[in-house]
């Protein structure tokens, strides 16, 4: 059964409550105790949301073979902690989820990965460093030459540089108007807006099990329920992304498909058409991240979402901070002129429009953008060679996928280590690391480390030596158990 994303009222049948409440008898106690035990579990979950309308009592004790009896106490129960409002003559419906709001004063995932110290060697952050050819074109940008974009400024952004953004997108394969682009300030202002636009409280978003914090920070900013989708080593499993839409009937799917951070999978074609299918079923908006797309080591370029039929859904996300310098801060959105429409007033509701000088600069980047990005490319691709021979001799113990593009590599720690544990023994050896913590929405240890490839060659050799100095003198029986790895 389809059911459309975000129905301001969902009425459910007896039989998917059935199938969503397997095993709900298995345990100890009244039934009806049992019963309302579960429902409350899959309104915390975010499976049930506000506005959900349960079955009649008779018809759901028919489905479930109870007594309507037990069916009625356990909707008195639900409706006792305020789970449920009960109106006669309008059901049951579910109140809200109790798990929407995130805790007062809680702590952003991605908080770690800005700490700074004047001592340490640094190996938090992915952040590429300004290349010559970047500072060249800066210094080029004249606003002089923008006097009619100065006079017409506008949250969508200088029309001048929509077209180049939409003439970049076309030769790469994507077919793109200056009408279906909007510039932000940066990716994770694309991504926050998106998230404005689409997402409610008490909404669920599915994402990769591992991603970009920001993404997960502002779902949880909104009083909404990041989900996450499983991941192989190729990157989101579609199966379990297609059985949790089902499920959970998501505002937004959210993706980093290509040299994905901090993984660095690359999600096959095959994947991305399935996504698109689903995206086009269930009729649920996708938000792909594509900031690291270009930088693929073998020149290769996977293709959108967008490409792939999915009748309006697919909202596509860049940047040129990746490729030429996040300070820069100018990012896009790519979608149907209809979606854009509907982010405008978010886009001019956070900052009015993106920096003139930002827009300036990245016009003058855009003009020779291939020569930028190949730089890039060399660059981290030379710099990533480093890292894996300095692993490959001084960490063996290590196991990891050399990267084909991006920004990262993903390190797995030997079975029973603790990445949680082993981060603060580095830290007090000397150089900050993140663990997969700082990159997933469960508070849950693991076995992965993240580490950035961007810093220059005397950082990078500095850092990992003292990666393999703090795993040297690392107990790993005397770290909690971590969760499995991926």
């Amino acid at each position: 059964m389809l059911i459309q994303s975000r129905p301001d009222s969902t009425k459910l049948d007896p039989e998917s409550v059935h199938r969503l409440l397997a095993g709900w008898s298995a345990g100890e106690g009244p039934l009806y105790v049992q019963l309302a035990t579960a429902i409350a579990a899959h309104i915390d979950d975010g499976s049930l949301r506000g506005g959900d309308r349960l079955p009649a009592e008779r018809a759901l004790a028919a489905e479930l073979a109870v007594s309507r009896g037990t069916v009625v106490k356990a909707y008195e129960r639900l409706a006792a902690a305020e789970c449920v409002t009960r109106l006669q003559g309008s059901g049951t419906t579910v109140s809200g989820n109790r798990l929407d709001s995130p805790r007062a004063g809680a702590e952003f995932v991605g908080g770690r990965l800005w700490t700074s110290s004047d001592v340490a060697v640094d190996l938090l952050k992915a952040i590429p460093d300004l290349l010559p050819e970047v500072s060249a074109a800066i210094q080029s940008a004249n606003l002089s030459d923008h006097a009619e974009d100065l006079d017409r400024a506008e949250p969508l952004g200088w029309w001048s540089l929509r077209e180049r953004i939409a003439d970049r997108m076309t030769r790469q394969g994507l077919p793109t108007s200056p009408h279906e682009i909007m510039v932000t300030s940066g990716a994770q202002q694309a991504i926050s807006l998106t998230l404005q636009a689409f997402v409610h409280p008490g909404d669920v978003v599915l994402g990769e099990e591992f991603t970009w914090p920001g993404l997960i920070d502002g779902v949880h900013h909104l009083g909404a329920r990041f989900q996450p989708v499983r991941m192989d080593e190729h990157g989101l499993d579609v199966e379990d992304l297609e059985a949790k839409v089902a499920r959970y009937r998501p505002a937004l799917i959210t993706l980093n498909p290509q040299h994905h951070n901090p993984t660095g999978t690359r999600l096959p074609p095959e994947r991305v058409a399935a996504i698109a299918r689903i995206a086009r079923e269930y009729r649920v908006p996708v938000s792909e991240d594509r900031v690291a797309a270009s930088i693929a080591f073998d020149h290769r370029r996977l293709p959108e979402i967008a490409t792939h039929e999915h009748h309006g859904h697919a909202i596509t996300i860049d940047s040129v901070c990746k490729i030429a310098w996040p300070g820069l801060r100018l990012g896009w959105v790519r979608a149907d002129p209809q979606t854009i429409n509907r982010l405008r007033p978010y886009k001019a509701v956070n900052d009015m429009f993106s920096s003139a000088l930002s827009q300036a600069a990245a016009c003058s980047v855009l003009e020779r953008v291939d020569v930028v990005t190949s730089a890039r490319i060399e660059q981290l691709r030379r710099r990533c060679d480093l890292v894996v021979d300095l692993l490959r001799r001084d960490l063996v113990d290590w196991s990891f996928v050399r990267p084909r593009g991006g920004l990262s590599l993903w390190a797995t720690l030997p079975l029973g280590a603790s990445a949680d544990a082993f981060v603060q023994h580095a830290g007090r050896t000397g150089v900050l690391v993140a663990s997969a913590r700082q990159f997933g929405s469960a508070d849950a240890d693991s076995r992965h480390l993240r580490v950035p490839f961007t810093a220059t060659d005397d950082v990078l050799e500095a850092g990992l030596q003292r990666l393999a100095r703090a795993w040297s003198t690392f107990d790993p029986a005397e770290s909690p158990t971590p969760v499995a790895a991926m």
